[in-house]
């Protein structure tokens, strides 16, 4: 069979409230996927409607902007990044003094949600390393991160995403740095803030019951773990990392968009 004859579909009326991943489910680069226009527009016509991004190389509105460069019309409020969780679980653990490995505009919206944070704080002062897609980076970065792990600093990362998808092939992400720095500091991340942690849903889950929440995206150990973590509803797209093969290897096998 083909991938339109596995696919199941939604049920609308047992539905509250769609979420949306984006790389690799709405978009890749600057195209829209087949259908992705439609199935949006449809989804707000149901009822409430988000999008959640791992992508942490982007603020919520270069998101934003890009969705509505694309033709995607939709309000910043329905942008969810696990920037908004950092920003939340600093304000709860009451630290000052981070050292974030992410790029300017990332770190520039940081320090404007968060004027009184040191995100680049002195390696003796560092209580928390945070690590974020940050497509700048350098090795000298990647010596400051092992070198406070190695000291003893909280550790939280936005994602564990391996991959982030690109027109020209997939590019090193997160999940790949976790790796490296497990294997020269023996430390692995006490705290996720993006898919599949439930923190990542915070936001919808506060407003709709999970089993009539919807999420719809692409990649199998974040957005399909995510809705087994929580106990929503969910789809698998096959436009993005996830390919019949894999999907058929599955155990648990979601359904398919």
């Amino acid at each position: 069979m083909n991938k339109k004859e596995l696919s199941t579909p939604i049920d609308w009326q047992n539905v509250d409230a769609v979420v949306f991943d984006l790389d690799g489910t709405l978009y890749l680069g600057n195209e829209l996927l087949p259908q992705a226009l439609e199935l949006v527009n449809l989804a707000q016509k149901q009822g409430a409607c988000y999008f959640l991004s791992n992508n942490t190389s982007k603020t919520p509105e270069s998101t934003w902007a890009k969705m509505q460069k694309l033709g995607l019309t939709v309000e910043l409020s329905q942008v969810l990044s696990p920037l908004h969780t950092l920003v939340a679980h600093i304000k709860k653990s009451d630290i000052n003094k981070c050292w974030v490995l992410a790029n300017g505009e990332v770190l520039a919206w940081l320090q404007f949600a968060l004027p009184q944070v040191d995100f680049k704080a002195e390696r003796v002062e560092t209580e928390l390393v945070v690590l974020a897609y940050d497509d700048s980076l350098t090795y000298q970065d990647l010596c400051e991160v092992a070198w406070r792990l190695q000291d003893g600093a909280k550790y939280w990362i936005t994602h564990p995403d391996f991959l982030c998808p690109h027109p020209q092939g997939y590019v090193p992400d997160v999940g790949g740095l976790v790796e490296l720095f497990a294997t020269c500091t023996q430390r692995r991340p006490e705290v996720i803030l993006g898919k599949p942690s439930p923190i990542a849903l915070e936001a919808v889950l506060q407003n709709y019951s999970a089993e009539r929440v919807l999420f719809i995206g692409d990649r199998l150990y974040t957005d399909w773990q995510l809705a087994q973590n929580v106990g929503c509803q969910f789809r698998l797209s096959l436009a993005g990392e996830t390919n019949l093969e894999m999907w058929e290897k599955s155990d648990p096998q979601p359904l398919l968009l």
